[in-house]
């Protein structure tokens, strides 16, 4: 990949028209005020048998994920085959074997080269510029992200609460970013949660535009219990893909190129890919962002931690 200070401006670049396409970039996501009668309560151990794929694809950088931490932490390794499987479901016009066999660059915070550390330093311009060339394909970390709590509640006591979910913000792929938006979960007087989340593709069901349930957690004398919130969806970590597809030939050899930052880039490579993690993807089928999980202890036991299954290694993230 190689670039000049002073390169020619391409103003207009050829654009993927398949319907597969559009239709990743452009899905329903209206939040529904009447889509769900109530926040799902559920006990420790049981799956609540919502849909979460070991493996997502979306069209654009997930809402809410990490890349700047990313790129200054371990090396995050090469895309694999999985990654790949997904990010052909964004458009198999785009993302073909064809430009994988040209080759793929994985730009991350090890990066040497001038023009890798120019894409880098200029990122936001790169998404925002280029949004229908990027595609995401990540793999599962975390099911049921832990979000709130309430207070332990001693024994021999009725603690009552509230939990509240409240969509802020539900668009569509816009700017490089997948569609999707941002969640607020309160549980008053308690604790709260403010995070972004992703709507992968393939997703069915659309989140209510807010929902409040109002309980109560019934405590036996000789127990503790607590009411915990977690999300309806994984936690994904993996590879941005940014396809050479559909830009302008830079030479007679098949490189092709694209302006960024006041320069002018060529590569002949394929794509170029960027990690990402921590990328908050809602179930597929979930008619609610969040459930709530009622934990009860023997006292003088130590609290149970947040995972919902109990999964080695989940956390409070």
């Amino acid at each position: 990949m190689h670039h000049t200070s002073t390169g020619t401006h391409h103003l207009g670049r050829t654009i993927c028209s398949s319907l597969q396409h559009a239709a990743a970039l452009h899905p329903v996501e209206t939040a529904e005020p009447g889509a769900v009668a109530g926040i799902p309560l559920v006990r420790p151990g049981i799956d609540p048998g919502y849909a979460i794929p070991s493996h997502v694809a979306a069209a654009g950088v997930p809402r809410g994920s990490q890349w700047k931490a990313t790129w200054k932490a371990a090396p995050a390794g090469e895309p694999s085959e999985e990654h790949w499987a997904e990010v052909r479901k964004v458009c198999d016009c785009c993302f073909t074997e064809d430009e994988r066999r040209r080759g793929t660059a994985v730009i991350g915070h090890r990066a040497s080269h001038p023009t890798e550390r120019l894409v880098l330093d200029h990122f936001e311009e790169l998404i925002s510029r280029y949004p229908e060339h990027l595609a995401f394909g990540g793999r599962l970390g975390t099911r049921y992200p832990w979000r709130a709590a309430t207070a332990t509640a001693a024994g021999g006591t009725r603690l009552r609460y509230s939990v509240t979910s409240e969509i802020r913000k539900a668009v569509t792929a816009s700017g490089g970013w997948a569609a999707g938006g941002t969640i607020d979960i309160t549980v008053p007087g308690h604790a709260a949660f403010t995070g972004g989340y992703t709507h992968g593709i393939g997703n069915t069901s659309p989140w209510p535009s807010s929902d409040t349930v109002h309980s109560h957690l019934l405590v036996e004398p000789g127990e503790r219990g607590r009411i915990d919130v977690h999300g309806i969806g994984g936690i994904y970590s993996g590879f941005l893909y940014f396809a050479m597809t559909g830009l302008p030939r830079h030479d007679e050899h098949g490189a092709r190129c694209f302006d960024l930052g006041g320069h002018h880039v060529w590569t002949t490579l394929g794509y170029l890919c960027f990690p990402v993690e921590d990328a908050f993807v809602k179930s597929p089928d979930a008619p609610a962002a969040v459930l709530r999980l009622r934990r009860t202890w023997p006292d003088g036991v130590p609290e149970p931690g947040p995972a919902l299954l109990g999964t080695p290694g989940e956390s409070r993230r």
